[in-house]
């Protein structure tokens, strides 16, 4: 009951964060900002807030990991609920993504680890449209 109750309390904390930290990104890349702090040609209608979101949380699950593989000790089975099932989950599951495309490269199984990411990515995306669409259809 205490990781179930450490989970929920770091994925608050995460999601939070997250919100916080896609807010400040997208408000200090408004189109009124674009013109005096970045070049002509930025793409402004990038989702900026979100890609952020992803890079920073999978740079984190690297050092947690590095952490956890380097000093085991360090890092309890109830840390590491609350900070990568927790908190990461919370900020961003593309950091667990990551980490598992990590894990298969590093062991070898580079072939595995590429059909992973573009089979998880090319699934995901279209599992939204056909959502969206079967959603459309049968509320329509």
């Amino acid at each position: 009951m205490l990781n179930i109750l450490l989970i929920a309390i770091g994925g608050a904390l995460g999601s939070v964060i997250r919100y916080l930290t896609f807010e400040f990104i997208t408000k200090s890349i408004r189109a009124e900002n674009i013109s005096k702090n970045f070049p002509s040609n930025f793409p402004a209608n990038f989702p900026w807030g979100t890609f952020c979101v992803n890079v920073v949380g999978s740079l984190i699950a690297g050092v947690l990991y590095y952490v956890m593989i380097k000093y085991f000790d360090v890092l309890g089975s109830k840390t590491r609920s609350l900070l990568f099932v927790g908190f990461l989950g919370g900020f961003t599951t593309f950091s667990a993504f990551s980490l598992d495309f990590f894990r298969l490269f590093t062991a070898g199984q580079t072939t595995l680890a590429l059909f992973y990411a573009l089979s998880s990515v090319t699934l995901s995306i279209l599992a939204l449209f056909f959502g969206f669409y079967l959603t459309k259809l049968i509320l329509a």
